[in-house]
């Protein structure tokens, strides 16, 4: 009988050990799930604060231009030239313009001109007209026919020489020599503006966040503007004396070509 009350004390014991190590484990186990979830919800604070700040930003933008500015060499010269010819008839003046127009190409690659810079722009015939005191039409007087040739080339140690042999050959018509800067020439200097621009709207920017206190911290948009640019125009004077009887070079001189770039900077700032 005692060992059996001995035996039940001793299973009693160890079930009552086990129900606290049971006991225990579930209340680490709580602390630990617990604290999971503590954890966790921080994290997600965390996170939604952030995201409220980054959306908050995309609310706060400043707007600034930059622009940069830099004087290149035009490399490539137009030069526009033909001749008019008149006659009663329009068949006269067409066989008369053409021969002075083959004349004017003909000298023209006597002189260095090539192939392929040398093109017909324009070509019209038009009958002319004797008009009455009001205005209106009494007869026709003849016609008149135009070839405009133009050529474009990079060699601009020849120019001078090419107008005064086309007016030596006949031509009658000089409607004007532009001076640019080729695409190809253009675009690199292009791209160096870009960021010359951009860095100057950076530096807008930083001074004017810094004046309030804010901080930027990101870009919303760039937009980049390329403003148009002026040829060079032929010198007037220059042009009549071509005609005139005096034997001289006509002076034609290439200048530089002002490049300018903007860019339209969006910034986000907290």
């Amino acid at each position: 009988m005692s060992n059996q009350l001995r035996n039940l004390n001793n299973e009693t014991s160890t079930i009552s050990f086990l129900l606290l190590v049971g006991l225990g484990m579930g209340f680490l186990s709580f602390n630990f799930l617990s604290m999971n979830l503590i954890e966790v919800k921080a994290q997600a604070t965390v996170l939604d604060q952030t995201n409220q700040t980054y959306l908050a930003s995309l609310n706060n933008t400043l707007y600034v231009s930059g622009t940069a500015t830099d004087k290149v060499d035009t490399d490539l010269v137009t030069i526009s030239m033909g001749v008019q010819s008149t006659n009663i008839s329009a068949t006269d003046a067409l066989v008369s313009n053409s021969k002075i127009a083959n004349k004017i190409v003909s000298s023209l690659k006597a002189s260095g001109v090539e192939e392929n810079e040398i093109s017909t722009s324009q070509y019209t015939i038009q009958p002319n007209y004797n008009y009455s005191e009001s205005g209106n039409i009494i007869n026709t007087t003849g016609f008149t026919v135009s070839n405009i040739l133009t050529i474009q080339s990079s060699n601009f140690n020849n120019i001078s020489l090419w107008i005064d042999s086309a007016v030596s050959a006949g031509a009658n018509t000089i409607n004007g020599v532009d001076f640019r800067v080729s695409d190809k020439s253009l675009e690199n200097v292009r791209n160096t503006l870009i960021e010359q621009a951009i860095v100057n709207a950076k530096q807008k920017a930083d001074i004017a966040s810094g004046a309030v206190g804010a901080t930027l911290v990101g870009v919303k948009s760039i937009s980049v503007i390329t403003e148009g640019f002026n040829p060079i125009p032929f010198n007037e004077p220059i042009m009549q004396r071509s005609f005139g009887s005096e034997s001289f070079s006509t002076p034609i001189i290439p200048g530089e070509q002002e490049v300018s770039i903007s860019v339209q900077v969006t910034y986000l700032f907290r």
